[in-house]
């Protein structure tokens, strides 16, 4: 066998060592290339979470007027995008714009009234390449925006009738409480729908939700307190008007308020219908905020009802005086506490 000259295989040798070096230099520049990359995409996700968390902060605050929103918005957006050390309040520039959401066009539109949506628009300056650097590419920018608003309600109120909320004018209260909640949401304009259920001794659907928030405040006030106290048929007819007819994509709640303890129907538990209305309700997903009114409610089963649906309870107590404005402010509050949601 005839073997190849020595200076063939050194020639072969050194040929390979090169392309070995080219391979590896290669190599290492896609590795800078992936390091850089993955930078960047890092940068692009914090910044994005930067402007989601400032249009919904900004958005949360505007019930207390566009520049509380503007400043909300821009706080949240540093606190989000400054996490890294090396980030300053100069390498992030913001721009916050107060103004309409169409929901229909799903389009905003700057300064256009009602204001109900922010958008933030975020910008990372001179982010620095690591890698990049041998091309002579030693920094980048990144933007990233948002828009958010509130998601539109379908709110039941599910309100006690009976004959004692007669005493020290409860039911006047009631009626006005309801008028402070109606005013919040005409106010927002917000695209919230309310409906009634009334009870007493029995329980009924009295407004069927609507956009005619001042039809179901005519209703609250015209009707009168008498009877028992039947609580749990009260929620159910609450429950299955938002079961049947509230529109997709709306947040579902429920208001239950009381000055008793449910005593009513004879035929079956009343505490055991309440409880299994709350049940049914936490399965529909309709939270309920439960509201006891006066030292002779039964604050246990709000209590009850609240942690089941994953609501929240609210006891109203003190003098009447003190009870009165305590009911508006709470009806206030739970017409204010708009979800809100990222839109764009």
């Amino acid at each position: 066998m005839k073997l190849a000259p020595r200076t063939s295989r050194h020639r072969r040798k050194g040929a390979i060592a090169v392309l070995a070096a080219l391979a590896m230099v290669v190599m290492v520049a896609m590795l800078a290339l992936a390091l850089d990359v993955g930078f960047m995409t890092s940068v692009r996700s914090d910044m994005q979470a930067a402007a989601d968390a400032g249009a919904l902060a900004g958005a949360g605050e505007l019930a207390n007027g566009q520049q509380a929103a503007e400043v909300a918005a821009r706080s949240y957006v540093m606190a989000n995008a400054s996490t890294r050390p090396s980030v300053t309040d100069d390498d992030i520039a913001t721009n916050v714009s107060v103004g309409h959401w169409d929901r229909g066009q799903r389009s905003f539109t700057k300064d256009l009234q009602p204001l109900n949506a922010v958008q933030v628009v975020a910008d990372r300056n001179n982010a620095p390449m690591f890698f990049g650097k041998m091309f002579n590419q030693h920094d980048f920018d990144m933007r990233a925006s948002a828009i958010a608003t509130f998601q539109p309600r379908d709110i039941m109120l599910v309100l006690d009738y009976s004959g004692s909320m007669r005493d020290f004018n409860k039911i006047g209260a009631l009626k006005d409480a309801v008028a402070a909640f109606i005013s919040v949401l005409q106010q927002s304009q917000s695209n919230d729908r309310v409906g009634f259920s009334v009870y007493s001794t029995e329980g009924q659907l009295a407004t069927g939700l609507t956009l005619d928030l001042p039809s179901v405040l005519r209703d609250v006030r015209s009707r009168n307190a008498d009877g028992w106290t039947n609580m749990g048929q009260g929620m159910e007819k609450g429950r299955v008007e938002l079961t049947n007819n509230a529109r997709l994509g709306t947040k579902k709640l429920m208001v239950v308020m009381t000055d008793g303890m449910a005593n009513r129907p004879t035929n079956r538990d009343p505490f055991q219908y309440v409880r299994d209305e709350a049940a049914l309700a936490a399965t529909a997903g309709i939270p309920i905020v439960a509201i006891s009114f006066s030292a002779d409610s039964d604050q246990n089963i709000m209590q009850y009802i609240a942690d089941t649906t994953q609501g929240v309870h609210y006891h109203v107590a003190g003098s009447v005086s003190q009870q009165e404005d305590e009911l508006k402010r709470v009806f206030r509050e739970v017409a204010a506490q708009r979800p809100l949601v990222l839109v764009d």
